[in-house]
C-alpha cells in the first residue's frame, strides 16, 4: 500500500533544473539578439535562407508611400504585361513589371548594372522595407533610412535621399556614411 500512495501523490509541476534551463536560453537568445544588432552583424544570408525555403512569408502587401515631388515618379518599365502572359511575382493584376520611385532614380543612375526586374517591388518586412529581384540582383528600399540600395551580391550601390550616390564591395549590407 505505500507504494501506491507515494505514486498517487507524485509531483507534476516542472524541476527546477527546467525552469533554470528555459531561463538560461531565453538569456542567450536576448544576448545573442543585442550583440548582433549593437555590433551590426550582417545576417543577410539568414533572411535570404529564410526567404528561399519560405519562412516567414505573408500575403501582406505594402504600398509604398514616396515623399511629395514636385514632379511625378519616374517609372521605368521593362515589360509590358500581356493578356496572355503570366503575372509576375508579387504584381497585382494588370500591373506592370516596372521599377518606381527610388528604385527607378537608382535604376537610371547604374542602367544595365541594374537589369530588368523580375518581379514587383513587395515588402520585406513589417518595419516597411521592400525588395524587388532583377535580372543581375537585388534591389532594396530600407525605410528607416530612407536608403535605395542594389546588390549583385557582392558590389553594392545605395542611393540616400538626398540623391548621393555610394558603392561599396564586400558581405555588409549597410552602406557606409553618404
Amino acid at each position: 500500500m505505500p507504494l501506491l500512495n507515494r505514486n498517487a501523490s507524485r509531483k507534476t509541476t516542472p524541476s527546477a533544473e527546467l525552469l533554470y534551463l528555459i531561463i538560461v536560453l531565453a538569456a542567450g537568445g536576448a544576448t545573442f539578439w543585442y550583440v548582433v544588432h549593437k555590433i551590426g552583424v550582417d545576417l543577410s544570408s539568414i533572411s535570404t535562407a529564410a526567404a528561399i525555403l519560405g519562412i516567414g512569408q505573408t500575403a501582406v502587401r505594402y504600398e509604398a508611400h514616396a515623399p511629395p515631388q514636385s514632379e511625378p515618379p519616374q517609372v521605368i518599365t521593362s515589360i509590358v504585361a500581356e493578356e496572355d502572359s503570366p503575372a509576375a511575382p508579387y504584381c497585382a493584376a494588370g500591373q506592370l513589371l516596372a521599377f518606381a520611385n527610388g528604385m527607378a532614380d537608382l535604376k537610371g543612375q547604374l542602367g544595365d548594372i541594374m537589369g530588368d526586374p523580375l518581379e514587383c517591388e513587395h515588402a520585406a518586412e513589417t518595419i516597411g522595407d521592400t525588395v524587388q529581384q532583377t535580372s543581375t540582383g537585388l534591389a532594396v528600399y530600407t525605410r528607416i533610412t530612407n536608403t535605395v540600395m542594389f546588390t549583385d551580391g557582392w558590389r553594392h550601390w545605395a542611393l540616400s535621399d538626398t540623391g548621393d550616390m555610394v558603392s561599396w564591395e564586400g558581405t555588409q549590407s549597410t552602406p557606409p556614411p553618404i
